[in-house]
């Protein structure tokens, strides 16, 4: 190619000092550059190559990757399209048009990885609002299933923080975050043995003789509901507690199961005793001689005074009452074998016993009677 030159300088070729390319011709070669190559125009690149040019632009705060309108590849300017920038002064980087990553994306720092939705300044009431949602998804054949962080506002109704997953069926199965850190869950599942479902924050009550921790509340329809909460009575007791309310929020059943084993309830405890539950039905014999060997004592059960029988007694003479269990006890002693009784056995020996005592009465009655009758008749005999 021929210099063309003016002023000393090549128009169409290359400068005697190599540093200066001019070309007002198409070049046909790869332009190799062991140095930097300038430009001071604010549109310094462009790719044509089909319909569409991609352009890159620096206008002196933001750096941009630009697309043409379609047919316009060489001398077209930039459409409204702009998938690629990052601003001069922060670095901070915008896509957008979305982004595909196919290789996973690895955020550091604390940035964080966010989704951003202005709403208007004053929300209107029944509106529902939502966040734009991270998500991602995992398709097989024509079925997706999704995973779903967003958040969901209707002013005056709803405000909460959603985790959603909808499932091969295409249900969406939700958990509500709401205010004051309540959590709203169809199904609490947990499969972790060595694992807690824990209940803290006490606080205290009762012009500060009692401190109470709130453990779980069951709704149900028309405002009841069941309490299950930890009570502490400072310097004398803590119980488990449990409230069974009445209708509209009454006071309904109460119910506690304390430190010392003991068990209260302000109505009665009742066990199953229909005769349709039983078979091989037989009634106590010899009540009278069985309840001879069994006492009733005052005793200290783990300290605590109290009055009863003693299991091994029962035991003798009803083992169908006694039971025997693993138990620990206060002082953290264990016993392997710890005799417990079905009281209702016991009533059922009284019982018997009664009407073995009174069957006995009735027939020392009719001896007495008979003899009486004897008596009077012989005496009536000699008098005549």
């Amino acid at each position: 190619m021929a210099d063309e030159k003016k002023n000393a300088l090549v128009l169409n070729g290359v400068n005697d000092d190599i540093t200066e390319l001019k070309s007002v011709s198409t070049l046909r070669k790869r332009i190799v550059s062991d140095g930097e190559i300038v430009s001071k125009s604010p549109n310094g690149f462009r790719l044509a190559n089909g319909k569409t040019g991609v352009m890159l632009r620096n206008d002196g705060q933001d750096f941009y990757a630009l697309t043409t309108p379609s047919g316009q590849a060489q001398d077209g300017s930039w459409n409204t399209l702009r998938p690629f920038s990052f601003n001069l002064s922060t670095g901070r980087v915008s896509l957008r048009n979305g982004a595909d990553i196919s290789g996973g994306a690895l955020v550091l720092h604390n940035d964080g990885i966010g989704a951003k939705t202005t709403g208007p300044a004053t929300l209107i009431s029944g509106q529902t609002y939502g966040a734009p949602a991270i998500h991602t998804n995992f398709t097989s054949g024509n079925v997706t299933t999704t995973m779903m962080i967003g958040s969901r506002i209707i002013p005056g109704k709803e405000d909460v923080g959603v985790l959603s997953y909808r499932d091969f069926s295409g249900r969406w199965n939700e958990i509500l975050v709401k205010p004051n850190s309540e959590l709203s869950v169809g199904q609490l599942t947990k499969n972790n043995a060595n694992g807690w479902i824990s209940a803290t924050g006490s606080q205290l009550i009762e012009n500060n003789t009692q401190r109470l921790t709130y453990g779980l509340i069951i709704l149900g329809n028309a405002g009841l509901y069941t309490n299950l909460f930890h009570q502490e009575v400072i310097g004398q007791y803590h119980q488990m507690a449990l409230n069974v309310s009445g209708m509209n929020g009454g006071g309904g059943g109460w119910y506690s199961f304390r430190d010392k084993g003991n068990a209260y309830t302000n109505g009665a405890w009742h066990s199953s005793s229909d005769a349709r539950m039983k078979t091989e039905i037989v009634k106590i014999d010899s009540a009278l001689e069985k309840l001879e060997k069994i006492s009733g004592y005052t005793y200290l059960k783990q300290g605590v005074p109290e009055a009863g029988v003693i299991a091994q007694e029962i035991e003798e003479v009803l083992p169908q009452s006694v039971t025997a269990t693993e138990l620990k006890l206060n002082d953290g002693s264990v016993l392997k074998d710890a005799r417990g009784i079905n009281i209702n056995g016991v009533v059922a020996l009284l019982i018997e016993a009664l009407k073995e005592e009174r069957a006995e009465r009735i027939e020392d009655r009719r001896e007495l009677e008979s003899r009486l009758a004897r008596l009077e008749k012989s005496t009536s005999g000699k008098q005549d």
